[in-house]
């Protein structure tokens, strides 16, 4: 409950005015962030029936929108490759960034034309109506034309193609979460088969594209390094003829590689080295044997120990002699047997030294030979240096020639070893990517979600209720405080008065008529502090206020008198808010003198407030109206202590101008938050108007 104005003020305090904000009747747009709700609750119709609108349109939507289910297939991507060659052509390094950017593209490669149009081949999707058909809106604009007799031409199998793309684009999401190399294929259908279908054969179509494009890389560049084995074959046919005319040329013949002139002096080298060594060899045996037949003891030398002739008769000297020796032990020593004996062992002896003159002879026949041979190895070899030296300058750009048949041999066995490799790397799938999850066909549907739907028109149509509210307030702005009014009216604010609005509950009901109650009495207090003039010594005071105000007009008037009876005051209610006159006698009627007050006043109907209505107008009243007029203010004085009269809306009841001089003053009541400006200051005017400007207010509050 707001709080209320406390203390009885005399009249020219309690009707005084605090300077206003802005100039006095000047509507104030403005609202501080606590008259929000008030605005609310005044535009509240506007804010439910937007909302309950878009409800209805979203409802609508819902029901008559194609259901739309979507399925989801994951493929992992690896961009490390499988290394199935040691050198192939796909590099199997990751890029800096982790390979998050190849698998990016490779998420691009999913919606591109190849893969969906494999896709599209290997589901059918190119006789599917719902993907090669036109959109609603294209359908509706074909059957126009076709009705204003402008048909569209028949569609060409590109433009089929092109909208069957479109179509499945729309349809298509391909994500990927942070820090994964997995892609999800969200794919929506009518059906949830249907979309299951598509998303499985987009990730098949993925996989098989993938294939193919790296082996056809694999065969371009095959066939490019085919292409250049033709070059390749000749350059090397020309390095090769060029060294061989040259060898030719320069009659550098070669044998296992080399040169025969260096061949031959590497072999004459190797063999007058040996010759050398079989020369030192046989000298050596030589001179030995020479010195073993000087010293007398030939049969010591190796070669006679070693001849098999030797050794025979060396075994038959020995024989002869023990033959020798044991025919002196027998015979004697000039027996004829014994000289036999000793001519045969001279006989034995002489072979020997013969033997070993010929063993000697050999040797030295070995080592003239040897000898000889060295001779001539050596007369070869300074021959074949001399030869030698003239064809080094030759050897030298015969290597170089060479050098350069080698090299081209070698460029052209490697392109022709590579172009074999990824001939065959062509037929291997090295693409380091799988599913790894199936779609499988989804039980409910992605599109429309009528609960998500619905919550989100409902809200967007607060949002904009809210928003038009606001507008439609500040285009036609209500009292949102007692500054707005007393700005709008010039007039002070008495009291702040709860509406009669029932509360549940005995005690919640209870609680709010004392409060207004409370208010009441207060503003009671200040309207009998204005001392009585126009009728006596009786307080007057004209109650009014805008059309839409009538209710709360008419309970404010009827509690200010109920207040004032049971405070003991005689008090009187003139019900003056009607449109035109009544049928019945009324206070025209007395104005005019012709029905006295006591005829035409009631009774209330649970109080001793006596009620006057406002009676028959007729015209030409004259000076006995005035008379009339006279008593009647001198009665009004005598016999009560406030009158209270309901002149009901000024600007509408024609009785108002009339009744207002019978006031001491006007108050005009408004509802805090509901009473547009306009109205009050419509009000104001036409007080000021009559020449009864309005002296005080009194606001009707929500609590």
């Amino acid at each position: 409950m707001l709080q209320l104005e406390s203390g009885t003020e005399a009249t020219g305090r309690a009707l005084a005015l605090p300077a206003p904000r802005g100039p006095v009747g000047e509507i104030d747009r403005s609202a501080e962030i606590g008259d929000l709700w008030r605005i609310l609750w005044r535009r509240r119709t506007t804010v439910l029936w937007t909302t309950l609108l878009l409800v209805a349109g979203t409802v609508a939507y819902c029901l008559l929108t194609p259901a739309l289910y979507t399925a989801t297939s994951q493929i992992l991507i690896d961009p490390r490759d499988r290394q199935v060659l040691t050198n192939d052509i796909n590099p199997a390094m990751v890029a800096p960034d982790g390979g998050v950017t190849q698998v990016e593209s490779q998420a691009r490669v999913l919606e591109s034309a190849g893969v969906l149009m494999r896709a599209a081949a290997a589901t059918g999707l190119t006789d599917d109506p719902e993907f090669i058909g036109r959109s609603e809106v294209g359908a509706l604009v074909a059957e126009a034309r076709a009705l204003v007799g402008w048909p569209e031409p028949e569609a060409s199998a590109s433009d089929v193609e092109d909208r069957l793309l479109r179509n499945l684009r729309k349809r298509l999401a391909v994500k990927r979460a942070d820090r994964v190399f997995v892609i999800d294929i969200v794919f929506t259908a009518k059906t949830p088969e249907k979309a299951a279908r598509v998303a499985n054969a987009i990730a098949a179509a993925y996989l098989v594209d993938q294939g193919e494009a790296r082996a056809e890389a694999s065969r371009r560049a095959s066939t490019s390094l085919t292409d250049r084995l033709g070059e390749q074959r000749e350059r090397v046919r020309e390095a090769e003829n060029r060294a061989e005319a040259y060898r030719a040329k320069n009659d550098l013949v070669r044998s296992n590689g080399r040169l025969v002139t260096e061949q031959q002096l590497g072999e004459i080298n190797v063999s007058l080295s040996a010759a050398q060594a079989k020369t030192a060899e046989l000298k050596a045996r030589l001179d030995q044997i020479e010195a073993t037949r000087r010293s007398g003891a030939p049969e010591a030398i190796n070669e006679a120990i070693q001849s098999n002739t030797v050794g025979k008769l060396r075994a038959q000297y020995a024989e002869l002699a023990e033959r020798q020796a044991d025919l002196r032990t027998q015979l004697g020593a000039r027996h004829p047997s014994i000289l036999a004996v000793t001519t045969q062992l001279q006989e034995v002896r002489g072979l020997i030294t013969a033997e070993l003159g010929r063993i000697a002879q050999a040797a030295r026949a070995d080592y003239e030979r040897a000898a000889a041979s060295e001779r001539a190895m050596s007369a070869h070899l300074a021959r074949l240096r001399g030869e030698s030296a003239a064809t080094n300058q030759a050897a030298v750009k015969l290597r170089e020639l060479e050098r350069e048949v080698e090299s081209s041999r070698s460029v052209y066995t490697t392109f022709l070893t590579r172009a074999r490799e990824i001939e065959e790397r062509a037929g291997i799938d090295a693409t380091n990517a799988r599913v790894v999850t199936r779609a499988i066909p989804p039980q409910d549907k992605s599109w429309p979600l009528p609960a998500l739907f619905i919550l989100g028109a409902a809200t967007a149509g607060l949002g904009l209720g809210t928003g038009l509210a606001l507008v439609r307030e500040y285009a036609s702005p209500a009292v949102l405080s007692r500054g707005q009014f007393q700005g709008l009216t010039g007039a002070p604010v008495i009291g702040l008065v709860p509406d009669g609005a029932r509360r549940r509950g005995g005690r919640a009901r209870r609680a709010a008529q004392a409060a207004r109650e409370a208010a009441g009495s207060l503003a009671l207090t200040r309207l009998l502090g204005i001392r009585g003039g126009t009728l006596g010594s009786a307080t007057s005071v004209f109650v009014t206020s805008a059309a839409s105000d009538a209710t709360e007009r008419r309970r404010l008037s009827q509690l200010l008198a109920g207040l004032a009876e049971a405070r003991g005051l005689q008090v009187l209610m003139i019900e003056a808010d009607t449109l035109g006159p009544e049928a019945t006698p009324g206070l025209l009627d007395v104005l005019r003198g012709d029905e006295p007050l006591g005829t035409v006043l009631r009774q209330g109907p649970s109080s001793g407030v006596r009620l006057l209505g406002v009676g028959r107008a007729t015209r030409g009243a004259g000076e006995r109206g005035r008379e009339a007029r006279d008593r009647f203010r001198a009665e009004i004085g005598r016999r009560f202590d406030l009158v209270v009269i309901d002149g009901g809306a000024i600007t509408e009841n024609p009785q108002a101008a009339a009744l207002m001089p019978l006031a001491d003053g006007v108050l005009l009541v408004a509802r805090l938050g509901a009473t547009a400006q306009r109205d009050v200051a419509e009000a104001v005017e036409a007080a000021g108007l009559a020449g009864h400007p309005v002296s005080a207010g009194v606001i009707v509050t929500r609590a």
